[in-house]
């Protein structure tokens, strides 16, 4: 099963927040033997978002009225089987995520009152326990962060207000995420996993083997590009650190005897180099 991460904000573009939630999602999902083909940070622009969204759905297409030619997404040609959409749920102007979505889609959007009640609870909660000084009312801002596409499905965010939802179009199942880090990880632990993605096998049936040297890259690099030709169906994997004679090689596969194999040739070779 393939997966596609969209993670929206321009204040990720910006570098004033740091993008931990791709990072997680992208452990997650390898954990869950799922393979994640691309990651893509977008700003908060609804013509782009749409753009991306319909080029990531099965047998999708990228039309022109979507998205113009300087800001459109590459030719891509892949089957995507679950899309993630992050960010841009909140209340303010810039969160335009649901609402993009749904256009590019061509979908309704409509207030939920099953998020409403659920903002409803854990307000007057908040504030009950003096973590807020203002009762809970519904206001704009909490009818803005109610509104879902119409028929999708309404995923509880147990750490926060903004629900998740998850639809299916195209045989591409859809989920739109909050970009709180802590609201995100909750609801895809309590709604997504082991419900729409069960674990299969680590890495998705590849072995991974991995070997720390007392080495530099440069003695070494002629070799790695050699086993990425004696076996092309093996990742090999160079990770350095500066400063210090210290050099991780990771390689990865389906073929289990092939990993071994990388692996192994490596090692002989760093331990028959003279010490320096």
């Amino acid at each position: 099963m393939t997966s596609v991460i969209l993670t929206i904000g321009d204040e990720l573009l910006s570098g004033h927040v740091l993008d931990t939630n791709t990072h997680w999602l992208s452990k997650r999902l390898f954990l869950l033997g799922e393979e994640l083909k691309n990651v893509v940070v977008l700003s908060d622009d609804a013509d782009e978002i749409g753009g991306w969204i319909l080029r990531f759905i099965r047998g999708g297409s990228l039309p022109t009225t979507i998205v113009n030619a300087s800001n459109a997404a590459p030719n891509i040609t892949q089957n995507i089987d679950f899309l993630f959409v992050c960010g841009g749920l909140g209340s303010t102007p810039d969160d335009v995520t649901m609402s993009a979505v749904a256009t590019a889609l061509k979908k309704e959007l409509v207030v939920s009152d099953k998020a409403l009640k659920h903002m409803e609870r854990l307000g007057n909660y908040m504030y009950e326990k003096g973590y807020i000084n203002i009762k809970m009312e519904v206001n704009d801002a909490i009818i803005k962060m109610a509104t879902v596409i119409k028929g999708a499905k309404i995923m509880e965010n147990k750490a926060g207000f903004c629900p998740g939802v998850t639809l299916k179009v195209k045989g591409t199942r859809i989920f739109i995420l909050p970009g709180v880090p802590q609201e995100l990880k909750s609801i895809f632990t309590s709604e997504i996993e082991g419900t729409y993605i069960k674990s299969n096998s680590l890495g998705g049936g590849k072995f991974i083997e991995e070997i720390v040297l007392s080495e530099v890259e440069a003695r070494i690099a002629h070799l790695l590009n050699k086993m990425n030709e004696d076996f092309p169906k093996v990742s090999v994997g160079s990770y350095p650190t500066y400063g210090v004679k210290r050099l991780v090689i990771r390689a990865m596969g389906e073929n289990q005897e092939d990993v071994k194999k990388v692996i192994k040739e490596i090692k002989e070779y760093s331990d028959s180099l003279p010490e320096f």
